[in-house]
């Protein structure tokens, strides 16, 4: 698997992998390789090579897009995929990434599904926090949660592939060590989509009290993305408060970014959410 990975979460990933279940979730912070795995997974019960999935016949992967929402017209089609009958012994695989933009009705749709799943169909669902799902689709799925690889792990990985340590380091910062986001840092990829969200959590910790509320208003018309950024944020506290001298502020910056991304996950308005977390910060 080309992505580096928590040695309990490789064990976790290989166990599934000895006797899949029909339904699992995968839960992690955004950025640490939730997708790839899943891919992994699936190429695994298609028989197939990771490059050569998306042209599989008996894949349907469904991700949120620009919508940042995936409606319940998205689980009706697939419904019609799952009445198409399955030739032979081929197994067939469903991949849904970031489930928790699943709409409550979308969600609801699912739920048939994942009590009487068709015979050799398989559904990997991927999400940044489990209770964003309802209780009822959670009770009938295996869970996998993620952990962060520790930073040597992550050194020693990108070293591997050429990276300078100065250059991993900024990265494991930036990113807060999330090896997904940590690789397209380094590759400067822009089309990733949690880069813009890392470089915006490293403005607001960067920024006066006075910059920082000017930007409250742009983040709370984007409640997705301003949850990307609370988590990127609390990640790096983590990297930060692991060091040698963890700063003081880092303390607050990670009680402040969960108490808001709790805030915001409860339906809390975002511009106050927001607004109370640029002026404790």
């Amino acid at each position: 698997m080309n992505i580096v990975l928590h040695p309990l979460s490789e064990a976790k990933v290989q166990n599934h992998l000895a006797r899949p279940s029909h339904a699992l979730l995968i839960v992690g912070p955004r950025g640490l390789g939730k997708g790839t795995i899943a891919q992994h997974i699936a190429s695994s019960l298609l028989n197939t090579e990771i490059e050569r999935i998306f042209g599989q016949p008996h894949l349907r992967y469904i991700t949120s897009g620009k919508e940042q929402s995936i409606s319940i017209e998205t689980m009706r089609e697939l419904e019609h995929f799952l009445a198409l009958r399955v030739p032979g012994s081929q197994n067939r695989v469903v991949v849904i990434e970031d489930a928790h933009s699943l709409t409550t009705e979308a969600q609801n749709a699912i739920l048939k599904t994942l009590e009487e799943p068709p015979e050799r169909t398989f559904l990997i669902l991927t999400a940044a926090h489990e209770q964003s799902l309802l209780p009822t689709i959670r009770s009938r799925m295996t869970v996998l949660p993620l952990q962060r690889p520790n930073p040597q792990m992550l050194h020693d990985y990108f070293a591997g592939l050429g990276y300078t340590s100065t250059a991993i380091q900024k990265s494991q910062l930036m990113s807060g060590g999330l090896p997904g986001l940590m690789a397209a840092l380094l590759q400067d990829d822009t089309d990733h989509p949690l880069t813009a969200a890392a470089a915006t959590a490293r403005e607001i910790i960067q920024k006066s009290t006075f910059e920082r509320l000017a930007m409250v208003d742009q983040l709370a018309k984007q409640k997705q993305y301003a949850l990307d950024v609370l988590a990127i944020m609390q990640q790096m506290a983590h990297v930060a408060l692991s060091g040698s001298k963890p700063a003081k502020i880092w303390q607050r910056i990670l009680a402040q970014g969960y108490q808001a991304t709790e805030q915001l996950l409860q339906s809390g308005q975002p511009k106050l959410v927001l607004t109370n977390l640029m002026l404790n910060l």
